[in-house]
Formats: C-alpha cells, sequence, structure tokens
C-alpha cells in the first residue's frame, strides 16, 4: 500500500488506514474520525502523511462541526512537507538556539510545538518543559497582529504546552491550563476548553486541593461535547474525589470509565489509583502486574524526574502498605520519596527515624495531600515516643487539613490503632467510616503472623536481643543449622529481609515477646 504521493506505508500505517477505511464504510465518518485521534501521537511526527490521507476521505461535514481539524490538517502538512521538526532546529540561531525573527510566528510557534510533542513521546521531560517555556516566551513578545492570525489555533498548541510543564512538575502548568482554556472558550472550542480544564481538575486533586479540583471539575463538565479518550483526566479526578471520600464503589465505576481508553499522559496516575483501590490479595496482584506491564512500556518516562516517576512511587508504595511487606521506596531526595520513607520507619516501630525524616522536609511548602500526611507521621510518631503534646498539636493540623479539603483517605497513613488513640487525645471527631475502611483495607494483606509456631516466636524474641546464632541455638537446645531454616521460614512469613526488620515489625506488632 502506498500513500497518494505513491511512497510506501510502513506496516503500522498501513493497518491504521485500513482500520479508518473499513471503519468510515461501516460506521460513517465520526467513527473514523475517532480513529484518525486515536492514532495522532503514534504517527504525527514519524508518518504524517498517512494522517493526511486519512483526513482527506473525511466529508466535508466533519471539518464543518470540528473546526480544529482543519488546524490539524494544516500542521500536518508542514510536518509532512519535511521542514519540521528537525528543519525549525536548523532556522534557529545556532548560538542561542532561539527561532529566527524572520520567521513567521506560525512557523515557529507550530516548530517548537512539534519538539514539546516529540520529547514528551521519548521521555525526555526536561527538554519538553525548556521547550514549552520557550514557545511560551515566544508567544508573550509576539506582535499582536500575528498572534490573532494564530487565535483559532493556539489552544491547540498551548494545550501541549501545558501537559508538558504538568508532566515535569512545573509551577507554570496551571496557568498555561488556564489560558488554554480561556481561549478555547473565547474561540468556541469546546473540547479543547474541557480537557484543558480537566487536567487542571486533576493538578489540584492530586496535590490535596479538593475545594478548587471541583470548582475545574464543575467547569469541564459544563461543555456540553461527548467523552472521548481525551476525558481520561476528567474521570481520573472524579475517581480520585471519590476515594478522598472513601466512595469505593463510585471511585471504581470512575476508573473502569477511564480504563476505556488509553490513558496517554494519565498512565502513571491510572496505576496508582489502581493501587488505593486494592484492598484484596487478588486485586494487589492484578494491579501488581498491570504496573509491571506499564512500567515496562512506558520505562523511559518512569524513570525520568517529573509526574509520572513520582505516580509509579505512590503506587508502589501504596501496594507495599496494603501487603504489609516494609521494603525501601527508592532513591531520590524529593518530597514523596521523603515522606515514603518517613512512613516505613513509622510502620517499622522506628518512630525516632521517622521524626528525624519528616524534619527534613520543608512542610510550609508542601501540598495539602502530602502534608497532612507528614503531620500525621510525627504526630503518631510522637505519641509512640511519649510526646503527647507535640503529638497532640500536630493531629489537631493534619485533622484540620483532611476536613477542610476533604481527605479522609490521608488517615489510611498511619493504622487505625494510633489515630483513635490521637483523636481521643485531641478530643477531635473521627468518622466510623473512616476507622472501619482502615481495618477492612489492611487486613487481608497482612502477613499471617498469627500462624507462627511456638518455636518461631521464641526465634522472633532473641532476634531482638542482639544474641549470635550459635547463641539462639543454645538457649533453645535446636542445632544452629535447625536454627536458620527456622529464621528463613520466619522472614517469609513476616515479609521481612533480615534480622532488623524482623525486630522492627515484631516491636511494631507486639510480638516480640516470644509468648
Amino acid at each position: 500500500m502506498t500513500t497518494d504521493r505513491g511512497q510506501p506505508y510502513s506496516e503500522a500505517a498501513a493497518a491504521f488506514l485500513a482500520r479508518f477505511r473499513a471503519e468510515l464504510d461501516s460506521q460513517g465518518w465520526r467513527s473514523a474520525a475517532h480513529v484518525i485521534e486515536s492514532h495522532w501521537d503514534h504517527f504525527a511526527l514519524s508518518e504524517p502523511q498517512v494522517l493526511l490521507d486519512a483526513f482527506t476521505a473525511l466529508p466535508s461535514e466533519g471539518f464543518i462541526e470540528t473546526p480544529s481539524r482543519l488546524i490539524e490538517v494544516d500542521y500536518l502538512r508542514y510536518i509532512a512537507s519535511g521542514a519540521a521538526p528537525h528543519a525549525f532546529r536548523r532556522r534557529f540561531n545556532p548560538a542561542a538556539d532561539t527561532p529566527s525573527p524572520d520567521l513567521p510566528l506560525r512557523d515557529r510557534l507550530f516548530g517548537i510545538t512539534s519538539t514539546v510533542a516529540a520529547h514528551r513521546s521519548a521521555g525526555r521531560i526536561a527538554d519538553a518543559v525548556a521547550d514549552a517555556i520557550e514557545a511560551r516566551r515566544v508567544l508573550n513578545t509576539a506582535d499582536a497582529d500575528e498572534i490573532a492570525d494564530l487565535r483559532m489555533a493556539l489552544p491547540h498548541l498551548t494545550i501541549h504546552w501545558a501537559q508538558a510543564l504538568n508532566m515535569g512538575d512545573s509551577p507554570l502548568a496551571a496557568l498555561e491550563y488556564e489560558q488554554t482554556c480561556a481561549a478555547a472558550v473565547a474561540t468556541g472550542q469546546a473540547r479543547v476548553a474541557r480537557r484543558a480544564a480537566a487536567s487542571l481538575a486533576w493538578m489540584h486533586a492530586e496535590q490535596g486541593r479538593i475545594h478548587d479540583a471541583r470548582d475545574w471539575l464543575d467547569h469541564a463538565t459544563g461543555f456540553d461535547v461527548a467523552i472521548d479518550r481525551y476525558d481520561v483526566p476528567l474521570l481520573l479526578t472524579e475517581a480520585l474525589i471519590a476515594v478522598d471520600g472513601l466512595d469505593t464503589e463510585k471511585a471504581r465505576r470512575y476508573l473502569a470509565a477511564a480504563d476505556k481508553f488509553v490513558a496517554g499522559e494519565y498512565w502513571a496516575a491510572s496505576l496508582w489509583l489502581h493501587a488505593l483501590l486494592s484492598t484484596s490479595p487478588e486485586e494487589i496482584i492484578i494491579t501488581e502486574t498491570l504496573m509491571t506491564r506499564e512500567t515496562r512500556r512506558h520505562v523511559s518516562r518512569a524513570v525520568e524526574p517529573g509526574a509520572h516517576r513520582r505516580q509509579v512511587a505512590l503506587a508502589r508504595w501504596t501496594l507495599r502498605v496494603r501487603r504489609g511487606t516494609l521494603q525501601n521506596p527508592g532513591g531520590g531526595d524529593d518530597r514523596i520519596p521523603t515522606a515514603i520513607a518517613a512512613e516505613r520507619a513509622y510502620r517499622q516501630g522506628k518512630f525516632a527515624e521517622a521524626q528525624t525524616v519528616v524534619s527534613r522536609l520543608p512542610k510550609d511548602e508542601l501540598p495539602p495531600r502530602l502534608h497532612a500526611a507528614v503531620l500525621l507521621i510525627a504526630a503518631a510518631s510522637d505519641l509512640r515516643l511519649g510526646r503527647r503534646e507535640p503529638a497532640v498539636d500536630a493531629f489537631r493540623r493534619a485533622h484540620d487539613l483532611i476536613q477542610h479539603e476533604g481527605l479522609s483517605m490521608v488517615f489510611a497513613t498511619i493504622d487505625a490503632r494510633a489515630l483513635q488513640e490521637l483523636a481521643e487525645a485531641a478530643q477531635l471527631p473521627v468518622d466510623s467510616a473512616v476507622l472501619q475502611f482502615l481495618h477492612e483495607s489492611t487486613d487481608d494483606p497482612r502477613p499471617a503472623v498469627p500462624s507462627l509456631s511456638r518455636r518461631e516466636r521464641q526465634v522472633l524474641a532473641l532476634l531482638a536481643t542482639g544474641m549470635s546464632n550459635n547463641e539462639m541455638a543454645e538457649a533453645l537446645f535446636i542445632t544452629v543449622n535447625t536454627l536458620k531454616s527456622t529464621v528463613r521460614n520466619l522472614y517469609r512469613k513476616l515479609g521481612v529481609h533480615d534480622r532488623a526488620e524482623a525486630s522492627d515489625l515484631a516491636h511494631r506488632l507486639g510480638l516480640d515477646d516470644g509468648a
């Protein structure tokens, strides 16, 4: 199969075009247009001509109903001409790496945006962020008449910049989404406006700013357009807000709706939500399998600093807590790994260490979700260390944040017993549904500690004393080989890897007396 210009298609492009034409013949042009949209990211830079050939088969009604398709065709023609994306770089000033002032604004912005998309696709998030910032600078310094000529196309460009900034955790992302939404509304492009509003809603929800998330979610759902693959952030936002309110049935419905589409930029966010909703051993196994598959598919993005790596770390930690296995969260020096390390130390009974780790976090700069979690860890650790006054103070501040934003799920950062004790000490109410959820979500996945034999309990108690293997074997009147075999079985049952983890876990569970 060849292009309209006689050039051969790749195997993937030929398969796409065959599917498009079959859909056009059997289901009509609207369904066929969705096939183009679902393959845009795959072919826009690598084989733009195949998308152009598909667009030419659409009737004029398709462009009258959705004028933005004309912009897409214009963009594809420019890239297919061979002038972009690489040619744009050659026409930049080589020394300053900035667009030539002789290049028309449309060409400069389409060129930079194409490199933003290419960097995002390759997982080079830092480069994508740098190009997005450069694109905004070029636009802000452009002539008003040139900007007016781009009025219809701009929302389609700036949504790419906003997504790159979002994936790179840039503080400029929120403003870019807001400007995109406003520009799309002004030009009557409801789908782009909803996409920007929904993405902004997700940003706020992830950080725990639920009031802001609801406002932008209401804005997004106010546009009368059909749900499609670009609405994944809208569906995930609804799911996360439901999770925070412990309405897991509603959360599962929205997550299932999101799963019907390719998650795109939100694949890691989807993993995190799946982990949050995995409360049975079967669900945990399914989510772990899903995580292995998705991180392999997106390996370059999973290791780059930014939203993807952060959300994958959160998903992994959530599953480990569900299983009751206390492993290190991985390297890195940003806030999420530090908070995870603090929670890990707390759950192992290393309360002083948990406080030390928490003290390294700049609490005034943390978003509400993370700030509340850190305060809970500090409160529970202080409580166990006998520091009642600072424990109550930290808990009250965490409680206020959680109540104000509706982040009930964050209470799961600490165990139910500590939560009850802190609530009583602070004389603050905690909804009984929260305590019930914490118990239900941690019962099954925990190691089967009560199934330890008497001998295993005796060994567990001796491990915490610092005795050598020979000394423990002598005290128990068994051989060293028998002792080593018992220790291996004990580690397996507890889900730990060494003596320190075993004794810490025994201390936390109250099983270190050998009874």
